[in-house]
């Protein structure tokens, strides 16, 4: 079996991240191919059913999951992971749209509040999909362990940027440490000077003090 979902293109906007994802020919087109598949998911992820599902004539998506596109369960499958990190935000949403030239190809719109968290949650939902899909087998996916991972993904990053940001503090520090030290030895110079040229002047006065007063020709 290959892999079920191909992820083409991304594009992260200011609030949404779009996918456009194309589902292998041999994966079922619809939820209803598989129902058994279908059901592997929803033990996983029981509370998926009680997704609001604007869409489709129902309110929820407990009425159409058995009867939808797959895409369509990857979107809710990535809404429902991305509410189990806590990390997310108060809006979680999605949107799936048929691709107009690919009769398997879809474009799911996901609100983004973190493109590196929801673009990981979509692609261990594509994950938990194809192990659903294809019987099933040992060892049945962690759902809270994918969560961890998510979450420890998103903050190793946030760290990763703390200390960027603290090297660049210290080299700023440093810099000016630098230019400090560079005033601080430039002023010993400039003092050398002016007493250099203060000796000079003294060093004329004398040498004019000590010539001889000059004679007056009649």
């Amino acid at each position: 079996m290959s892999q079920f979902f191909e992820i083409t293109r991304v594009e992260v906007g200011p609030r949404k991240l779009t996918a456009r994802v194309h589902l292998a020919d041999d994966a079922p087109l619809m939820t209803s191919d598989d129902l058994e598949g279908t059901a592997r998911v929803y033990y996983l992820l029981p509370h998926i059913v009680d997704h609001v599902c604007l869409g489709d004539s129902s309110k929820t998506f407990k009425d159409v999951m058995g009867a939808t596109e797959l895409a369509h369960l990857l979107e809710h499958t990535t809404v429902e992971l991305l509410a189990q990190t806590d990390i997310a935000g108060d809006t979680l949403s999605g949107r799936t749209f048929a691709v107009a030239d690919d009769p398997r190809g879809w474009d799911i719109e996901l609100a983004c509040t973190d493109d590196v968290l929801v673009a990981g949650a979509l692609m261990s939902a594509s994950w938990l999909l194809q192990w659903a899909y294809t019987d099933g087998a040992d060892p049945k996916p962690d759902v809270k362990a994918t969560v961890r991972g998510l979450i420890n993904m998103v903050e190793s990053l946030d760290t990763a940027d703390e200390d960027e940001y603290a090297a660049e503090d210290e080299s700023e520090s440093a810099e000016e440490e630098l230019e400090a030290v560079d005033d601080e030895e430039s002023e010993p110079e400039e003092d050398e000077e002016a007493e250099l040229a203060e000796q000079q002047n003294t060093s004329a006065d004398d040498l004019l003090d000590s010539m001889p007063a000059p004679r007056v020709l009649r």
